[in-house]
């Protein structure tokens, strides 16, 4: 889908049925080994997301997905240049080694939070695999990464982001695409 301008996008329903697709793609591929699942939701966004999408495979699947939290605030390669100082959220992972970790966030932009995840997740240990689920691709990455399960990409014009609204956090679930605010 293809966007130009700022404005909300999706609802709660095109929220939901992307992580539906998602929840159902995972199980397909990982059901006999659901033993060894573990979806890590990169703080702030993703947590809710990796939640949900636990609460959806339980329902669907007939089996739980333990959930952790993940901060990259201090794998940013971008920590000394901002002008405010960073909020640093809760890190909660339960042992990584050897499982299948699902990392989840709302939306793949640049792909500078991702690589900074998996800097993140070799401090804690050494998953078997790993795989990247996003709600929304923007496309446009900066740095080559893609993920393994996307519930819309969407194309918006440089110079804008897609922000994904969280019930959990902010009283509504909705997406909308927003002006970059120069930050440097």
């Amino acid at each position: 889908m293809q966007f130009d301008k700022p404005g909300r996008i999706f609802e709660a329903d095109a929220i939901e049925s992307s992580l539906k697709k998602i929840g159902d793609r995972i199980l397909a591929e990982f059901k006999d080994r659901s033993q060894e699942l573990l979806l890590l939701g990169i703080q702030r966004r993703g947590v809710p997301f990796a939640r949900r999408l636990s609460g959806y495979i339980r329902e669907k699947g007939g089996f739980e997905i333990p959930v952790g939290t993940l901060d990259i605030t201090m794998y940013r390669d971008d920590i000394g240049m901002r002008k405010v100082l960073p909020v640093i959220h809760e890190t909660c992972i339960p042992d990584i080694n050897g499982k299948i970790l699902i990392l989840c966030d709302d939306v793949l932009q640049a792909g500078r939070t991702i690589r900074a995840a998996l800097d993140a997740i070799t401090d804690f240990g050494r998953p078997a695999i790993i795989r990247l689920a996003v709600l929304f691709d923007r496309g446009s990455h900066e740095f080559p990464i893609a993920a393994d399960y996307v519930g819309e990409s969407v194309e918006i014009p440089d110079g804008f982001k897609i922000s994904v609204h969280w019930l959990e956090i902010d009283g509504a679930d909705f997406v909308k695409i927003l002006e970059k605010k120069i930050w440097r």
